[in-house]
This record gives structure tokens, sequence and C-alpha cells, in this order.
């Protein structure tokens, strides 16, 4: 059982926000292969998108999409992974735990609300569309639009409007989340429920506490933040962080990115290594 886990956000934590690069984060990814602690991505982006990534970095640990609505399990899970092994379902070698709400019906009742708020989601818009907002390529645009689980939303109407959008999704059992480009509308799940889980798989295996850091920079992240031993806060482009009271002992990392990234897991592994001293 490894002795630290690293969950973290993508966009605006360890990629870059305009090129998505993580490049200048390979330094603390090589060091946490070398002391065997698991890197669990945890991301509003697609399976599709995710899997790619993983496979680039390595990463052969379960990773969490669409906010906390999919977790993806790989073959060597299976055995460990708690949830009834009849509700995953087994696609392209991996099993996926389905935690959220079908998208299909997150996006058919978002039509019957268009009469009353001014949005999109990703269903209005084309390849092309996505490419102009995210700064995509076309392959990756459309990878980001393969969701199962969650609509993404470019909110144009007022945050009075996203009060009462917000308790109209509610009496429906779905929620909204703000992310760093988009409000992401989405079951009864969030990214803190992914990681409490797949924490208590990984100390229940061997009945030891498992040190926990989390790095994000966003609303939708907050949960995810507040559900480890060890937070670590992202700024924005603007250079602002964002702010919550259960946050008073997070680290903050000093660039967005992947080079405040690299800078942050070391800070907090460096802080979780005191700790056990």
């Amino acid at each position: 059982m490894p002795s630290a886990a690293v969950f973290t956000d993508l966009d605006g934590t360890l990629l870059n926000h305009d090129d998505y690069s993580y490049a200048e984060a390979l330094p603390a990814i090589a060091e946490l292969r070398r002391r065997r602690i698991p890197l669990i991505l945890v991301s509003s982006k697609t399976r599709a998108e995710m899997a790619q990534l993983c496979a680039e970095l390595e990463i052969t640990d379960p990773f969490v999409c669409e906010n906390g609505s999919v977790i993806v399990v790989p073959p060597a899970w299976a055995d460990v992974y708690p949830a009834e092994r009849e509700k995953l379902v087994e696609e392209a070698g991996a099993l996926l735990d389905y935690r959220g709400a079908n998208r299909e019906r997150i996006v058919q009742l978002l039509k019957t609300m268009k009469d009353d708020f001014a949005f999109s989601g990703f269903a209005d818009m084309t390849v092309q569309d996505v490419m102009d907002c995210t700064g995509l390529s076309e392959g990756a645009a459309a990878k980001a639009m393969q969701r199962c689980a969650s609509e993404p939303l470019l909110w144009r109407d007022s945050a009075a409007a996203m009060n009462d959008f917000a308790q109209q999704l509610g009496r429906h059992g779905l929620r909204v989340l703000k992310g760093g480009r988009f409000y992401h509308v989405m079951g009864e799940c969030d990214k803190g429920d992914a990681v409490r889980y797949l924490l208590s798989i990984y100390e229940s295996h061997d009945g030891a506490k498992v040190g926990s850091v989390a790095l994000g920079d966003s609303p939708n992240d907050l949960q995810m933040l507040k559900a480890v031993d060890q937070a670590v806060v992202m700024p924005h482009p603007d250079g602002t962080y964002m702010h919550d009271d259960g946050l008073a002992g997070a680290i903050h990392a000093p660039f967005q990115g992947a080079k405040g990234w690299q800078i942050g897991v070391q800070a907090a592994l460096s802080k979780l290594d005191e700790e056990k001293q």
C-alpha cells in the first residue's frame, strides 16, 4: 500500500491554462513514481481525454472523469474495488463506475430551460465551437465532447439567474458546479466524493492511513481539496486564489499550471513527511 496519494485537477493545475502543457511538472511526476505514490487525475474532462493523458504519463492508477461522475477502474483493481461488480460497466479494458446522472437526461432537461435562461451547452456546439472557446485541437475538442454524465455550459445570464437555475436543477436531482472555463451540470456527486471513496479503498486494503494531497484551482475542486490531508490551491490566470474558510491550512502554489504544480507537490510531500517524523 502507498504511504501517500496525490489527487489532481488538470486544466490550470497540472496542465497549463493556455497550451495544456505538463512539461514543467515532469520532475515531480517522476519523483511520485520513484516513491510509488499514486497520481490520480480528477477532472471535468471526459474519459477519452483522460485516458490519452494517462497513457502519455504512464499512469496506471484509477482516474476520475466529469467532476466525479465516473471513476475509471484499471483491470488490476478488479478484485479490490468494493463496488458491486454487476453495477460496473466493462469497456475497452477498464471498469467504469458511473456515479452521476445520464447526460441524455441532463441535455433534455436543459432544452426545456432555454426560454428562461441564457446559456450554451456542448450539445449546442460544433467541434469548431469547442475549439474556439477552449483552444483545443480538433481531435482534443472531439474527445471533450464525448461526455456521458455531465454537460458543460457557457453561462450568458446574470448571477441572480444562476441561483434560480441551480434551484430548478436541484428539483430534478441535478447540480451545477463552476469550473475554470465552464459551468458543469451533473448529478448529485462531486470530486470530493470520488476522492474519499478511492482513499477508503487504499486504506482498507492494508488497514493503514494513507497521507493525501490534492491540487486544484476552481470551485469544482473545493470538495476534493477539503477531502485530503494537504490541499494545494493553484492561482487563477489573474493571480488570485480561490478562497474558502475550509482551506485555512492550504499551500498556495506560486504559479499557475505545471510550474506551480511541480512546486506545490514538492511542498505538500515535504509537509506530510515532516508530520510523520
